[in-house]
């Protein structure tokens, strides 16, 4: 491993010829240019070149049975490349902070229609993302880490994302999703982290399950018209019908307390001003 070491400059293409290769983990340095032709390199499982100064288009030339590729804080610009949804053992996928083009009218794009319960982490957060949360994310049976957050995703939550019973944590902060938080999220036992804040969306928030431990404010904060125990702010139909005919009973006290008292004083003004008048006869 080389990680947080500080090295700068190109990777040197002979690194593609350490026999047996398994683990390259080059991440957190100052490294810069392209990676070298690792796909005849069999055994070789995990990549990490995550926070480095790559830039260009994101590298593709790795063996297909790849199961870790962590891109992530890089400047890698471009398309999303066609071939990595060709890689049957991926299941760790990390993207995130970089500008890289995501096209969610395809909704596979990005996504192995041979591996759909394999991904375990999947982070598209920063990537400028617009449109509608694609379904086929709700297909992905194996996933643990969700983070779509800091884009520009709209539309409703996907009531599918209830069906990823090994999720342990979602993030869809930062986006403009609109409507309902769906009840099937109650369903997910693993889950420990859900943060949807900073959003538009609306209603109650559902309980049940994990999401009666989801105490965060901040998990939820800046979406205005929501409600729910976890935040403390009740909900309409949650109000007791006899406070409202309680306090409906004191509105309309107040009033007929207020008509009596206004007529009390202004009837002894008027016989103030009658008596002082001399019109007024004992």
């Amino acid at each position: 491993m080389l990680a947080e070491n500080n090295f700068s400059g190109k990777v040197p293409h002979s690194i593609s010829n350490i026999y047996r290769l398994q683990l390259l983990d080059l991440s957190s340095n100052r490294i810069f240019g392209n990676l070298p032709d690792f796909s005849y390199n069999v055994f070789l499982g995990y990549i990490d070149i995550s926070s480095n100064e790559f830039s260009g288009e994101i590298p593709t030339k790795f063996y297909q049975d790849i199961e870790i590729l962590a891109l992530g804080e890089n400047t890698f610009t471009g398309n999303f490349p066609r071939n990595l949804t060709y890689m049957s053992h991926l299941k760790h996928l990390d993207i995130h902070d970089n500008k890289i083009t995501v096209n969610w009218k395809k909704s596979k794009q990005g996504l192995s229609s041979h591996n759909l319960e394999l991904y375990s982490l999947l982070d598209l957060s920063m990537k400028q993302l617009f449109g509608e949360i694609p379904a086929s994310l709700g297909r992905l049976k194996g996933l643990k880490l969700l983070n779509i957050s800091h884009n520009i995703l709209h539309g409703n939550v996907l009531i599918s994302l209830g069906d990823l019973k090994r999720l342990e944590s979602l993030d869809l902060s930062h986006n403009k999703l609109l409507g309902l938080i769906p009840q099937s999220l109650a369903k997910l036992q693993q889950l420990s982290v859900s943060d949807v804040s900073n959003n538009k969306l609306t209603s109650k928030i559902p309980v049940g399950g994990q999401m009666d431990t989801m105490n965060d404010p901040n998990f939820f904060a800046n979406n205005s018209l929501l409600c729910g125990m976890q935040i403390r702010v009740p909900c309409l139909e949650e109000l007791s019908p006899t406070k409202h005919l309680k306090d409906e009973n004191k509105e309309r006290w107040f009033l007929w307390e207020g008509v009596e008292i206004g007529y009390s004083f202004g009837f002894l003004i008027t016989v103030g001003i009658l008596y002082h008048t001399k019109y007024f006869i004992l």
